[in-house]
């Protein structure tokens, strides 16, 4: 093997070396970008159930006081 190709076969693998870790780079901060989107949701999710509760809690307060409001009179 000439010592050109041999440095042509060592740029090449250098270089798919490089795309290679790039590419699986760029694939696991996408996965933890997703994973910590995810959660975000989650939150969100866990947030307006948190305001459903607390309004469902709220109507029945009202209720109790509508209710006592109606049996004095």
């Amino acid at each position: 093997m000439s010592k050109r190709r041999k440095q042509a076969a060592i740029a090449t693998s250098a270089a798919l070396g490089a795309s290679l870790g790039w590419a699986v780079s760029s694939y696991i901060s996408n996965k933890r970008s997703l994973e910590e989107n995810q959660s975000f949701i989650e939150r969100l999710k866990d947030f307006e159930q948190q305001l459903y509760t607390d309004g469902f809690e709220k109507a029945n307060d009202l209720q109790g006081i509508r209710q006592e409001v109606e049996n004095r009179i």
